[in-house]
């Protein structure tokens, strides 16, 4: 190897070596901004507390895939760890909001699409939720698969409502097991009334929703499965269900 490939190769490492580092900072930065602990991110992401620390401590690049799962779990685009201009963690909602209003868009596009082929307004189902025990899910304003979805009933006019199927027995007789609900992610939920509620953790949910000062129960319709109770400071959000299908074939 010649002088001048060296140093072409030693520039490169060492511009590689400054983005992981920033790329690190950028993490650990914005973690503790959102009140978490590296165990904590570490555990949301599905990777080992050592591992996130080299990362955030310049240590290890990070993969493209650790970046996307960061990203969901930050609540920011991928862009946010690794854009050359310097990030104000203040701005993270306004990114946020730019990837939220990003994924509404395309999903309406894609529902516009389904539902002139079909003459009926479609939306997408977008997860298998659990009655009885939470499930890992979904973003907060997720996309449609492309192919699965469903008709909106017609007196559901949020443009936003999405479908999901559920699986398990704690809101039977109500919501059976492998029925459908439509959400509707715009309308306020209601005391006493069924909702689906995601968890800090990024869990989701389908119970009865009551508050009770600044605490959420909720209650299955099984008596045979337990009430949870949680802080408000403990959901992302509860949307309410607006309606139950059933396919009686499966």
């Amino acid at each position: 190897m010649d002088a001048e490939s060296s140093a072409l190769k030693t520039e490169s490492s060492m511009i590689d070596s400054k983005a992981t580092v920033a790329a690190g900072e950028r993490i650990k930065r914005l973690r503790s901004f959102r009140g978490l602990t590296c165990a904590e991110l570490a555990k949301r992401i599905g990777c080992t507390r050592p591992y996130l620390s080299a990362v955030e401590n310049g240590r290890y690049p990070v993969s493209s895939k650790i970046l996307r799962k960061l990203s969901q779990a930050l609540n920011v685009t991928p862009d946010f760890f690794i854009a050359t201009d310097e990030p104000n963690l203040e701005d993270t909602e306004t990114l946020t909001r730019e990837m939220l209003n990003r994924k509404m868009a395309e999903r309406s596009r894609e529902s516009v699409a389904v539902g002139a082929r079909n003459g009926t307004r479609m939306i997408p189902v977008v997860s298998i939720t659990a009655a009885g025990r939470p499930l890992a899910a979904f973003d907060d304003y997720p996309t449609g698969t492309g192919s699965d979805y469903v008709d909106c009933p017609r007196d559901v006019a949020d443009e936003n409502a999405f479908a999901l199927r559920i699986s398990g027995d704690s809101m039977e007789p109500v919501i059976p097991d492998a029925s459908t609900i439509i959400v509707a992610p715009n309308m306020m939920p209601r005391e006493g009334k069924p909702v689906v509620a995601k968890l800090e953790s990024g869990d989701v949910t389908c119970k009865v929703y009551q508050r009770r000062g600044d605490n959420v129960i909720l209650a299955p319709y099984n008596p045979a499965h337990d009430v949870q109770i949680f802080s408000v400071r403990e959901l992302q959000w509860v949307y309410p269900v607006m309606k139950v299908t059933v396919d009686l074939y499966h």
